[in-house]
């Protein structure tokens, strides 16, 4: 049975800010990629591990629903399977809602083995989109084979049934979430040894060994797993960490975003990972490479500055640019964003402003810190200070949601 396996679509995600940025047509390029390579090698099952959706505003939410499912019409068409599990960024009542869509929209695609899957009974060896919020064990047949899936969504008291979360605080919450994680994936395993059938470990969480922090959660809300409560399956494939990396010598993968994010993620390798796996397991996996968007960093002083820098940047028209202005307090800075939106037709978020005329005598404590870069300054401070690293993350978590919100509150 050949599967390919993906994650962190993010479908509806928009860079936001005063240069708004939708990202669905970026990420619809890297589906229809990913369908070409499930036509090319005759993909049954193509796995999604979390983070599906981002969009939940009902018209964005149903663009990003119907985006995914004409990026894979010919796959779909042919009979392919869309298995899934939800991540942190998944809310429950959408993903419900998107079974329904997606389901529906597969079967308006007017193939006649399509068609006649809308007369199939809903058990889940039969269901062509499976999406799971709670932890469950799916079987799949597909040329003559057949395979669990056993799917761990992003641990939330809700889909681990956690129902006194809040007596203990937030830490002893995730570690209550983590144990019951465990104690559902040692479930499931046995369930899958029972029928002797090979089985794939389909989750979104962050594991230790990780070389990159999850994105865009504060640690006071990660749930973090022991590498080594993870029973041996036969391939264990992982979202939620951005960057394609297998942790130790098994198949145990975190498989990486569908396309980058944002200037952060600029460097960030995007894949997904093909798998071809019979009654004794793993026959071959290969990794396939994704088409990811171009990122830059554009820092100027000048307008002749933007004007040299486009030149130097290749698919400009392709390139998310964020905007840094190196210029004295004060200055009107109305041009140099004329320009910059003129020069790079996907100008993103709000301009950050780095003062060169920072008067000396108010410099902070700590040396080098930048006042007009709040986050970096916060960052830099607790770095300088005696506290557990899990406390500061807790901190700097905090900073960040709050900055967010401020900075969303300022756009509107």
């Amino acid at each position: 049975m050949r599967i390919l396996f993906t994650a962190d679509w993010h479908l509806g995600y928009t860079l936001a800010g005063a240069n708004p940025q939708p990202r669905l047509p970026d990420q619809r390029r890297n589906i229809d990629r990913i369908a070409a390579y499930c036509e090319e090698h005759a993909v049954d099952v193509l796995a999604i591990a979390g983070d599906v959706f981002e969009a939940q505003e009902r018209g964005a939410s149903r663009a990003a629903a119907y985006a995914m499912v004409d990026g894979l019409r010919a796959p779909l068409a042919r009979g392919m399977r869309v298995v899934a599990v939800a991540g942190n960024h998944d809310r429950d009542y959408f993903i419900d809602t998107a079974n329904i869509w997606l389901t529906a929209a597969t079967r308006e695609l007017g193939d006649a083995r399509t068609a006649r899957s809308s007369d199939l009974s809903s058990s889940n060896d039969q269901q062509q989109i499976i999406f799971r919020t709670k932890p469950d064990l799916v079987t799949v047949e597909a040329g003559g084979e057949r395979m669990n899936f056993a799917l761990l969504p992003f641990p939330t008291p809700y889909r681990y049934d956690l129902r006194h979360d809040d007596s203990g605080g937030v830490a002893q919450r995730n570690e209550l979430l983590a144990k019951l994680f465990g104690e559902k994936m040692e479930e499931l395993r046995k369930r899958s040894a029972e029928q002797r059938l090979p089985t794939v470990l389909l989750t979104h969480v962050t594991v230790t060994g990780t070389t990159v922090k999850a994105h865009r959660i504060s640690p006071r809300d990660d749930v973090v797993i022991p590498r080594g409560s993870f029973p041996e399956f036969e391939l264990t494939v992982i979202g939620h960490i951005h960057t394609p990396e297998q942790i130790g010598g098994a198949h145990f993968y975190y498989v990486g975003v569908l396309d980058r994010m944002d200037v952060a993620e600029r460097d960030y390798d995007t894949r997904v990972l093909l798998a071809d796996i019979g009654p004794q397991g793993v026959r071959e996996i290969t990794s396939l490479p994704l088409d990811p968007t171009p990122f830059a960093i554009v820092v100027a002083e000048t307008e002749d500055d933007l004007a040299a820098q486009a030149k130097t940047i290749d698919r400009i028209d392709e390139t998310l640019v964020k905007l840094v202005l190196r210029v004295p307090r004060g200055t009107y800075a109305a041009p140099f964003l004329d320009r910059a939106r003129q020069l790079f037709p996907r100008l993103y978020g709000n301009v950050e402003m780095d003062w060169t005329d920072e008067d000396d005598t108010q410099t902070p404590a700590v040396e080098g810190l930048n006042p007009a870069n709040v986050e970096d300054t916060v960052r830099r401070y607790l770095e300088e200070q005696q506290m557990p690293e899990d406390e500061r993350d807790a901190l700097m978590g905090l900073v960040h949601e709050l900055r967010a919100k401020t900075l969303t509150e300022g756009d509107a």
